[in-house]
């Protein structure tokens, strides 16, 4: 069996799953099986997949939204970790994956993680705990950006099985999810490695307000219902409604020139 189960979610997104999967041709030092769980595409997905080569392991049918898909993925791989690594996402550096490996069975965590590019930038995560405290002391911001990307997180897989994503959370479900693991005691561990990169343009951008509805939700939950934190949230969601406004705007003074 391998040691890690790579797991790739992918809906009509040919390219970036092509994209996925060429990222991992370099990886030497980890022995992984690549698992796609595909919600049934119709863009060429499904001929790309029974094209791959014998042994390949891929699903194709129906899911419940991305946290569905990645449930199913947990319960059908075959490593002892497993890493969500969605289409358009890509390794950032082989080695970064091998030292996170290394270091979470060396620290006998349940769930470890490292950095990740976004938009050419390295982000650095914070510890769970410290991230809590932040959450505590109404620094809802920082609490956002301190947050793992879940891209750049590998857990234990019997964890996924025992605490799976609550589906109620169609977009931050991955924030309530390493909430609850804090919550529950299991040992994590920030690594600095740098793990991958990932794609700007995902649900959370596409559906603001219902993840910016999400994050507050789950804040709460955690002890985060501070006035701080409600005033950003709401602040957040102004900003938003005024960037689209302006965005509006400009699409109808650009449409209005001669």
């Amino acid at each position: 069996m391998p040691k890690l189960s790579i797991v790739t979610i992918t809906l009509n997104n040919l390219a970036g799953l092509t994209r996925t999967r060429d990222s991992l041709a370099g990886l030497r030092d980890v022995d992984f099986e690549h698992l796609i769980i595909d919600g049934g595409s119709s863009d060429g997905t499904l001929d790309f997949l029974r094209a791959l080569p014998a042994g390949s392991r891929w699903v194709s049918e129906p899911d419940r939204g991305p946290y569905d898909a990645m449930n199913k993925g947990a319960g059908i791989a075959q490593g002892e970790w497993v890493m969500f690594l969605n289409a358009g996402d890509t390794l950032a550096a082989p080695e970064g994956l091998a030292t996170l490996l290394r270091a979470a069975e060396a620290a006998d965590a349940g769930l470890a993680y490292g950095s990740h590019l976004y938009k050419g930038r390295i982000r650095r995560p914070e510890a769970l705990e410290t991230l809590h405290a932040l959450l505590l002391a109404g620094e809802a911001k920082k609490w956002l950006r301190g947050h793992p990307c879940h891209q750049a997180v590998i857990a234990r897989r019997r964890l996924l099985l025992d605490r799976p994503f609550d589906l109620r959370f169609r977009i931050a479900a991955d924030f309530d999810w390493m909430e609850s693991v804090r919550q529950s005691g299991v040992k994590s561990l920030k690594v600095d490695a740098l793990i991958c990169a990932y794609q700007p343009g995902g649900l959370s951008a596409l559906n603001f307000p219902r993840c910016n509805a999400e994050w507050w939700k789950i804040a709460q939950l955690a002890g985060g219902h501070s006035k701080a934190c409600r005033q950003f949230f709401l602040e957040a969601q102004r900003k938003h409604q005024r960037r689209k406004k302006r965005a509006r705007w400009l699409a109808r003074w650009k449409a209005s020139r001669p």
